[in-house]
This record gives structure tokens, C-alpha cells and sequence, in this order.
């Protein structure tokens, strides 16, 4: 009889004091979490958001936290950001910016993304939130195809030290906004880092490629226009130049090719090359290699 009494104590405490439920509701919605069982954990710190809303309970940072990452964990997004950019209100959690940057990341939302950046750069202090903020707006930028973009948020990482891909995507950035003097520059100054970094050396062999030949093929309708000895000479000087871009594009291919020696356009590039500088020899022996 004393049990049915407790029982029924409670039972009217919980109907007269609805926030009794929370700390347990709580419990079994972070005992969900830590079993990555994300859809119980969604369900159950909804409902008790909804039940400390109604009665005028404060929801700690921790738990608003664990249901934008259960929202995350089953498709709703929507909810994670809404949670995100409530919790961003307050300065001190802008260490989530990083978190929140993974979910539109995940989700392929660049110009979401870039605009999170965008929006609190200026709240962002912290060396590893500074360099993470700079990357991300350098490939948010390069899928975006502002190649501008790209160049301004690099240079203005300060002293962070940006990976290898951030700086090779600076490098392309440079080439595009005509800058490709400072791009040849940046590329050695990448490959004396990381020397067998074969984005780099590709881009670098290319480039040499392209620059010599677009070179040679002006030089070559110039001279077919007005065929003379004086004309000629002018030939060969310009050539000479031709030359050097055209070895250090084979130089870089015979690298390229040390490194992945069935890669096919590293072949072709390199029997054009050799053809350019009349090593015959050398090209014939590329032609048996292709396919």
C-alpha cells in the first residue's frame, strides 16, 4: 500500500511540476548520443527543448550543441543551422564556426559557407581558426571560379601557413588573374618545400610546355610571313629563348615521369617536347611508349 502511495506522489508531483521529467529526459537523450543513436537523441532533446521552453527553463550551450550534431547525423541541416547561427550570437562560441563550416561543407553549400566566413571574420582570433578561415575561403572561392576571390583571401592569411593544396590553388589563381610571374615564383618556392608534391611539378611542366610552345608557334608565323635571311637570324635568336622554357619543361616531365612512369600525357608531353628540341632520338623512343 506504502508503494502505490509513493508511486502516486510522484506521479502527482511530475502532473503539478512538468520540469521534474527534464533531468531524466536529459539522461536518456545523452545516453543515445554517446551510442551515436542520433535519431533517439534528436527525439528526445526536442522534446526537451520544447517542455524547458514552455516553462521557462534555460537550455545549456552543451545541449543546443549535441542537436545541431544529431541533426547533422540525420539529415536535417535546416535545424543544425538554425541551431548554429543561435548559438553564434554570442561571441564566445565562435569556436563553432568551425563545426558549422563542416556541416555546409558536407552538405555543398559554398555560398552558405562563404558567407559564414564572411560574417564573422572579423570575431575570429585564434591561429588555428585564422589559417582555417583562409583555406576555406581559397577553395570556397576556386569552386566558385573567382580567381580573384582566391588571391585576396590567400594573401591575407597573415602568418598562417596554408597546406600544400591551398597554396597550389593560389598558384592557378595567380595564373588566371594574369599575374604568372609571381605564380612560377610561388610554385618553386612550394616544390623547394615539397619536392615531390606532383600537383606542383605537373603545373610547373605545364606551364613551361604551354608558355614555350604558344612561344614557338608566334615565333614560327612571324618567320613564314616574311621568309629572308635577316629574318631568319631573328628565328634563331627567339628560339634560343624558346628553348630553355621547353627544357625545363622536359626536365620536369622526366621527373613527373620517375614519380608515375604510366601516365600517359607525361609521355605525350614529353615526345613533344623532345621533338621541339630535335631530340629526335629521345622522341621516338616516347612514341613506341603510348598507347
Amino acid at each position: 500500500m506504502k508503494k502505490v502511495l509513493f508511486i502516486l506522489s510522484i506521479a502527482i508531483l511530475a502532473a503539478c511540476n512538468p520540469t521534474a521529467k527534464l533531468p531524466t529526459i536529459l539522461s536518456e537523450a545523452d545516453a543515445a548520443f554517446n551510442q551515436a543513436d542520433y535519431t533517439k537523441a534528436y527525439t528526445l532533446y526536442a522534446e526537451y527543448i520544447q517542455l524547458a521552453a514552455s516553462n521557462n527553463v534555460e537550455v545549456s550551450k552543451d545541449l543546443l550543441i549535441k542537436q545541431a550534431q544529431s541533426c547533422a547525423q540525420i539529415d536535417k541541416a535546416d535545424e543544425a543551422t538554425a541551431i548554429y547561427d543561435q548559438l553564434l550570437k554570442d561571441d564566445s562560441n565562435i569556436g563553432l564556426v568551425a563545426e558549422y563550416s563542416q556541416l555546409l561543407q558536407r552538405e555543398g553549400r559554398t555560398d552558405q559557407e562563404l558567407a559564414l566566413w564572411q560574417s564573422y571574420a572579423d570575431k575570429i582570433t585564434t591561429p588555428e581558426l585564422l589559417k582555417l578561415k583562409a583555406e576555406r575561403q581559397v577553395f570556397l572561392n576556386a569552386a566558385n571560379e573567382n580567381s580573384e576571390a582566391v588571391v585576396a583571401a590567400y594573401e591575407s592569411k597573415g602568418e598562417a601557413v596554408l597546406s600544400k593544396e591551398a597554396q597550389l590553388t593560389y598558384i592557378k589563381a595567380l595564373e588566371a588573374t594574369g599575374n604568372a610571374g609571381r605564380a612560377v615564383k610561388t610554385c618553386n618556392e612550394l616544390i623547394k618545400e615539397q619536392p615531390d608534391y606532383e600537383a606542383a611539378l605537373e603545373w610547373k611542366a605545364r606551364y613551361y610546355y604551354n608558355k614555350a610552345e604558344d612561344r614557338y608557334k608566334y615565333e614560327m608565323a612571324k618567320y613564314n610571313k616574311n621568309k629572308n635571311a635577316t629574318t631568319y637570324a631573328y628565328l634563331r635568336r627567339d628560339l634560343k629563348k624558346v628553348s630553355a622554357d621547353f627544357r625545363i619543361a622536359r626536365d620536369t616531365f622526366i621527373r613527373l615521369r620517375q614519380m608515375n612512369p604510366q601516365d600517359q600525357s607525361y609521355i605525350r608531353y614529353l615526345k613533344n617536347t623532345y621533338l621541339r628540341l630535335e631530340q629526335k632520338d629521345d622522341a621516338a623512343r616516347m612514341d613506341k611508349l603510348l598507347k
